[in-house]
């Protein structure tokens, strides 16, 4: 079903122009897709450029044995990443190692962007200064 589903969403989405993200959750929000391995299976059955995967290091570092090594796999099935550490807040803020992710985006010549999608550990004026800088050193 839900492969029939994405083949007709990215059907549209490509007679539209536009791609169609497919995000991997942890097992603690979603049993369907948590990993990356498992959407690029997923996506290699609807067949359709216009359908790609949104990589989140939050879901990644609970399912990923190796984030950096599941992404870089993964390779041109990302269309989109969402940057969030380990606790769900902004990076830097918990215990992602960013160095190997931004190698692996690099290894798999990642050129789209990459979204901040977190809580924030203190006031935005404060903590958001910070991460630009964290991001550009390693991504």
């Amino acid at each position: 079903m839900l492969v029939d589903v994405l083949g007709q969403l990215g059907g549209h989405a490509a007679r539209e122009g536009v791609e169609l993200y497919l995000e991997p959750l942890n097992r603690y929000e979603d049993h369907m897709v948590n990993t990356l391995a498992q959407g690029v299976e997923l996506l290699r059955k609807v067949g359709l450029g216009s359908v790609k995967l949104a990589a989140d290091t939050y879901h990644m570092n609970i399912e990923e044995a190796d984030p950096a090594a599941a992404l870089e796999a993964a390779g041109a099935f990302v269309g989109h990443v969402q940057a969030s550490d380990s606790n769900r807040l902004e990076p830097g803020a918990g215990h992602i190692d960013w160095a190997p992710i931004g190698a692996a985006l690099k290894a798999m010549g990642y050129q789209g962007t990459v979204a901040l999608e977190s809580r924030l550990s203190g006031p935005p004026e404060l903590v958001l200064p910070r991460v630009p800088e964290l991001l550009r050193r390693f991504l």
